[in-house]
């Protein structure tokens, strides 16, 4: 383990908290915090911090609000963390949020600033947050509507080269030390080392996640074939993983903000490992080719029916997490009854954007991407020594989300940008191009260590039913893919009778996972050995 990693190990969450009495203000916590201390630029991408000072706190995020930087308040009592469960932990109430709930087992997601409790938010877009104890806190910040600006296709592309060289650029010159390329199958992470390698630098290696034991998925070929022809030393991480623990290490990491990201944990236990910078792609996909419902999304927009884009989006990811007999996803079984509310405020929170060159892209950006995607940079990769965030770069994004639909919805512009740019690479196969591999399954012996994660696990989430709880982990999934059966049903065993012994019970279970976490981590390297 790193010097940083066993830092992070010892170290409790950051919090504060300050409660108004009368004249008196009484604190506890960390009176002066940020995310990345000493760091400056608006390479950082992700950033939150608070100061106490003169009896008043402020606090703030990066310009996108993608550092989520939890803040509570009520009846007089205001508190701060990156960590949601800390702040339940020292004593914050922890009523839940059962519109947000409601949205989240139908989207996947929480939309605007919602979490799972009542009482906590994350801070907008270049939020701002003030409070003297003389009343309510005062917020402020929101993400910007652009217009679309008037642009040919092939400028379009010449555009998103340069903004993309000038914000790696940026990103280098703040590059103080060896950094890896966490590199997957597709273009994102793909650009950013190709224009790293293009500018002079390289990095110590490429890293690449898979869960197919020693045969390379396509994702991981993809990623191999490029590191041969630049010459970049490769290492894929995959080894069988703790199904169960990595499950539970990622909702505790992400405040129970997020269905996705145990399969990245890999990632994360890796920085643990090695001592480094890291990129991540974040935000690339969606800034710069839309996806497979764009089209008709557009045409929901141009009509004004934001409530059919909120029933495509919901029935959409019914399917995506739902057995094939089911297809309702979560949203029936943890919150029955809701549909109709949520399609509504779904909808009105799509229509916000309604001026936008594309509103579906400026949803998915400052609401997926922003509330759940954000999390690996912050958590997954937060064991780095810190991670550059290129799409993030303020002209870079401007760019992007002001570019009209006509230059973006062949889903081809990423691609003609990275041709043009590296004509070099240009013939290296994406992922998608790549025929499947045969599946490895993990072994006994892996699944029987599930069983005994699961058994610590459900000791700190002390469940009113512990024997059901434990069969609906190690029996068969009926309504939800096995994955996201085991997110949504540990998720919910976090929230039950959650209170302050409880979150500090998850925080405790969270660390001591990672204290035992898999020492194998490599599976495979380019150059071998």
């Amino acid at each position: 383990m790193t010097d940083l990693a066993e830092a992070m190990a010892d170290a409790e969450p950051p919090f504060f908290l300050a409660r108004s009495s009368g004249e008196n203000i009484r604190t506890a916590g960390v009176a002066d915090w940020a995310s990345d201390a000493g760091r400056g630029g608006e390479a950082a991408a992700l950033r939150g911090a608070w100061s106490w000072r003169d009896g008043a706190l402020t606090a703030q995020v990066d310009r996108y609000g993608f550092y989520s930087l939890y803040w509570y308040e009520k009846d007089g009592e205001i508190g701060v963390s990156p960590s949601l469960l800390k702040l339940v932990a020292e004593g914050c109430d922890p009523a839940p949020d059962d519109r947000g709930l409601a949205t989240f087992y139908r989207l996947g997601i929480f939309i605007h600033n919602d979490t799972p409790l009542r009482h906590v938010k994350v801070l907008p877009p270049g939020g701002r947050l003030y409070w003297d104890g003389t009343g309510p806190a005062r917020i402020t910040g929101g993400e910007r509507i652009p217009e679309a600006q008037t642009i040919t296709r092939d400028a379009a592309v010449d555009g998103m080269i340069e903004h993309f060289r000038s914000a790696v650029a940026r990103a280098l010159e703040e590059c103080d030390g060896p950094f890896f390329v966490p590199l997957s199958g597709g273009r994102d992470s793909r650009h950013i080392l190709l224009e790293v390698m293009h500018q002079g630098r390289r990095p110590q290696a490429c890293v690449t996640f898979h869960h197919n034991r020693d045969v390379l998925n396509r994702e991981a070929m993809a990623a191999r074939a490029v590191c041969e022809r630049l010459g970049v030393p490769h290492v894929v991480l995959g080894h069988t993983r703790p199904r169960l623990a990595d499950t539970f290490r990622a909702l505790t990491m992400t405040g129970l903000c997020a269905d996705e990201h145990s399969q990245m944990m890999p990632l994360h236990d890796f920085f643990l490992d090695n001592a480094g910078l890291s990129f991540d792609g974040i935000a690339g996909d969606i800034l710069t080719n839309p996806d497979n419902d764009a089209d008709r999304f557009m045409t929901l927009s141009l009509q004004g029916d934001w409530r059919g884009i909120a029933t495509e989006l919901m029935a959409g990811h019914g399917r995506v997490i739902s057995k094939p007999d089911w297809g309702q996803g979560a949203g029936p079984i943890y919150s029955p009854g809701r549909d109709e509310e949520i399609r509504d405020y779904l909808a009105a929170a799509i229509e916000h954007y309604a001026d936008a060159p594309d509103p579906y892209q400026m949803f998915w950006m400052f609401h997926r991407t922003r509330r759940e995607i954000n999390f690996v940079p912050q958590a997954i990769l937060g064991s780095a020594r810190h991670v550059f965030c290129p799409y993030l770069d303020p002209d870079f994004v401007e760019f992007c989300i002001s570019l009209p639909y006509s230059v973006t919805k062949d889903q081809l512009l990423h691609d003609d940008a990275i041709a043009r740019a590296y004509p070099h690479a240009a013939d290296i196969p994406y992922q998608n191009d790549l025929p499947d591999p045969p599946v490895r399954r993990g072994s006994v012996g892996t699944k029987l260590g599930n069983v005994v994660d699961l058994l610590s696990i459900l000791r700190a989430l002390a469940p009113k039913r512990p024997l059901r709880a434990a069969a609906r982990f190690l029996g068969p999934a009926r309504q939800l893919r096995r994955a996201q059966s085991d997110v949504y049903a540990m998720h919910a065993l976090c929230l039950e009778g959650l209170d302050a012994a409880k979150a500090r019970d998850l925080l405790r279970m969270g660390a001591k996972l990672t204290a035992n976490r898999p020492a194998e981590l490599v599976s495979d390297r380019f150059p071998e050995g």
